[in-house]
């Protein structure tokens, strides 16, 4: 026969293995005895005393934990925190997954500097193909007037007229065309710059991105992984003690079990009476009066 005994919790049991079987003496109370039943795998065991609070004991080796029904309901919500954290940070990770306002703003100012530049080299070429155009009428219109083929003074008069004309026209169009041509040139930066900040900011997406997709991974089997722990932990839970924990969210929110400091209660700074005080150090489950958290010590 080897006895085990745990320091660190309150109150303090001495465990007893006998053969196959266990049996739990209460610190100081030979008389107080306990009906262990083997449960799930590692030697996890659920222990029910005979005063009524019910108790799961985790064995490992020759180590045996004791958590009453106050410190379960303690674990579950720190699962349940946990989880709740996990999804808003994986909501976080998808929504950065997402192309970012910069790298949409980089995208659409890149797009406006590449359709510019096109109407801009648009209208250049349509005024090279005019002033061409223009410049092929006044030759022509020189070689009558000066190849002496045209006799009449009133058609030299109107082709002096037309070639002044012309003249004029084309000088506008020259103007019109060095315009265009800087702006091309502008336009040509412009592009360019907006393409390199466009590449820039993809180029740190992209970074970004292999490190949402890992963390995002490492979200769901995290998820994943609590998800099963607080399945594993409601079938060693009690009705009682699960019913106290959901009034307690009902009523006041998270957390639903807070620490007992003293005699107050940390969730709502309440006194607590002397005999509910005295109840959870016991490890009985004992919820707060006025804002019905559950009190747990530390």
């Amino acid at each position: 026969m080897a006895g085990i005994h745990n320091p660190g919790y309150q109150p303090q049991f001495i465990l007893t293995m006998v053969g196959a079987g266990m049996t739990a003496n209460k610190h100081k109370d030979a008389g107080a005895q306990v009906t262990l039943k083997k449960k799930l795998e590692h030697r996890r065991f659920l222990g029910i005393f005979t005063g009524g609070t019910r108790f799961h004991l985790e064995g490992l080796g020759d180590k045996i934990s004791v958590m009453s029904q106050v410190d379960l309901l303690y674990r579950l919500q720190q699962i349940d925190d946990a989880i709740r954290d996990s999804k808003k940070r994986l909501a976080q990770v998808i929504s950065l997954q997402k192309e970012s306002s910069d790298l949409e703003a980089a995208r659409r100012s890149t797009e406006v500097a590449a359709e510019d530049l096109k109407n801009w080299r648009g209208k250049q070429n349509v005024l090279n193909l005019e002033l061409s155009a223009l410049n092929e009428k006044a030759k022509q219109e020189e070689i009558r007037l000066y190849s002496g083929m045209v006799k009449n003074p009133k058609e030299l008069e109107e082709i002096q007229y037309e070639l002044e004309s012309l003249g004029r026209r084309g000088s506008a169009l020259e103007d019109e065309l060095i315009e265009a041509m800087i702006m091309v040139e502008d336009r040509e930066r412009e592009a360019i710059e907006a393409e390199q900040e466009l590449e820039a900011i993809e180029t740190t997406w992209v970074k970004d991105q292999e490190s949402l997709n890992i963390e995002r991974g490492e979200l769901i089997t995290t998820i994943n992984d609590l998800i099963k722990q607080r399945k594993e932990l409601l079938t060693i839970v009690s009705g009682e003690a699960m019913a106290a924990y959901h009034n307690a969210i009902r009523r006041a929110g998270n957390p639903a079990v807070v620490l007992l400091k003293g005699s107050r209660c940390s969730g709502c700074q309440v006194t607590i009476p002397a005999n509910l005080v005295k109840s959870t150090e016991d490890g009985n489950l004992v919820v707060c009066d006025n804002c019905s958290r559950v009190l747990c010590l530390m």
